[in-house]
């Protein structure tokens, strides 16, 4: 087989990091994606897609975008994680000899997500796969695990970095367009927040902040080297509890305080941040519900908690194994690859 290009279809944030893992044995990918903040030697090229969280019309668009990137790159097999960006690439796909597989989310705790029940119900794929045991029997889909160790099992004992002089609080919200002001308003009630021996980074995906930390920095994205090195230097984390962040968190084995964004205060479409939320067991992570406050720490216990510059590696390589056999199996007849 002298093709093994994959053509991965997956939204920055949560989507992109699960789908890097599960095609963690694949060596030549193209990734089609909403937000190029990825740099990964994997990743031999990347496209950039119009977003169609606000505009349905752009869905049309882009099946022609799909039909360019496709006959450009004549891939192997087609590779996503779910998000509307994927649809037009199911469509063409359907009358295309191209191997189609399809992982729902993680972040689906209870049910299929749209994206997923719509490419499931008009059997748009040739493997659907959910990473959630229950989901997976009530649709009859196939489950093989999840993409990464969700439960912390791969927690090592790292030698810690040096106290820092001023702690860092790096606040984190994601790469999608909903604001999330909730947030900030519980931050500013907290003591930390005027301090100015304690720094702040908030990434805020693009919203406005009134309410601004005594000493800090507000930016509305950030590449992904660059967040590599704040969430390194921090010692505490304040984020949503998006999927992508999550795994972040866990690979530098972060204290983190989730909060997850809900559907009625305009903070995301659905409540599918809560649902992930409560399967959350990581001794590092608490979770901050709407009917509780944001914890207390002292300044003195910023500095105490323990930082590492080091990475674990949390990838379920066995899942990533069962990927690869479906993405390469042999190829159809009439295939171009």
């Amino acid at each position: 087989m002298s093709n093994r290009k994959v053509l991965v279809i997956a939204s920055a944030g949560g989507h992109l990091t699960q789908a890097l893992c599960a095609c963690n044995h694949v060596d030549d990918i193209v990734l089609v994606t909403t937000r190029a903040l990825v740099n990964d030697d994997k990743i031999k090229k990347i496209y950039t897609i119009w977003t169609t969280q606000k505009n349905a019309f752009i869905h049309f668009v882009n099946i022609f975008y799909a039909l360019y990137v496709i006959a450009r790159e004549r891939p192997h097999a087609v590779f996503t994680t779910g998000g509307p960006i994927v649809l037009p690439f199911a469509l063409v796909c359907k009358f295309l000899p191209l191997r189609f597989v399809y992982l729902d989310t993680l972040s689906r705790v209870v049910e299929l997500s749209n994206t997923g029940k719509l490419i499931h119900k008009y059997k748009l794929y040739d493997e659907f796969m959910s990473q959630w045991e229950a989901v997976a029997r009530e649709y009859g889909v196939e489950y093989a695990g999840k993409t990464f160790d969700l439960e912390g099992k791969a927690n090592k004992e790292i030698e810690p970095l040096l106290a820092p002089e001023k702690p860092l609080v790096l606040v984190t919200t994601g790469t999608n367009a909903y604001p999330f002001p909730r947030l900030i308003e519980a931050m500013a009630k907290l003591a930390i927040y005027n301090d100015p021996n304690v720094r702040w980074f908030i990434q805020t995906g693009g919203f406005d902040v009134k309410d601004k930390p005594a000493n800090g920095e507000i930016v509305a994205m950030v590449a992904k080297d660059k967040m590599d090195s704040l969430v390194k230097e921090s010692s505490l984390v304040i984020s949503h509890c998006g999927v992508g962040s999550i795994n972040h968190m866990l690979i530098f084995q972060k204290k983190v305080i989730f909060v997850p964004r809900l559907e009625q205060f305009g903070e995301f479409s659905d409540d599918h941040q809560l649902q992930i939320a409560k399967e959350l067991c990581n001794p590092n992570m608490s979770v901050v519900y709407p009917d509780e406050l944001l914890p207390e720490y002292s300044v003195a216990e910023l500095i105490s908690i323990p930082r590492y510059d080091k990475t674990i590696d949390i990838t379920n390589h066995n899942f990533a194994s069962v990927i690869d056999k479906k993405l390469f199996v042999e190829e159809r007849e009439d295939s171009y690859g």
